[in-house]
């Protein structure tokens, strides 16, 4: 299921953000929260939904490392290869907090790892934090 934003009538003021996470109630919470603070959030519940998209019109995903038997390491590690998003910032979020979980997704080039489950808030101060290295 792909949830987008509706930005017909709002220009985009922060960033362009996917969620990858196959649990849809955590991608619409994330809508419903950074969508009014300017954000345009779209959100897809499958890798293959993932292929379809073209994640260069994107400035940051957000992916549950857990997504379809554990694919979200091989994604952040294509898109950090592929010529045109490795410039994309990704969040890495997930129910396991060991250190080897961590270290594989920020070597895989996550810029930031979040434990599930995570305050909206958190997130909407680590999501602040990539995307402000991204400009600098």
């Amino acid at each position: 299921m792909l949830i987008t934003s509706d930005n017909s009538n709002r220009p985009t003021l922060r960033g362009r953000i996917i969620v990858v996470d196959r649990d849809t109630h955590i991608g619409e919470l994330i809508h419903s929260h950074f969508s009014p603070e300017g954000y345009s959030v779209d959100v897809c519940s499958s890798v293959n939904e993932l292929y379809n998209i073209d994640l260069s019109e994107y400035s940051l995903m957000i992916i549950d490392l857990n997504i379809d038997d554990n694919s979200g390491l091989d994604i952040v590690e294509q898109v950090k290869q592929h010529r045109d998003t490795a410039s994309l910032g990704v969040i890495t979020c997930s129910v396991n907090m060991s250190p080897t979980t961590i270290i594989n997704a920020l070597n895989a080039g996550a810029d930031d790892y979040l434990l599930k489950p995570f305050s909206l808030r958190e997130l909407m101060a680590r999501v602040r934090s990539v995307l402000r290295r991204q400009i600098a």
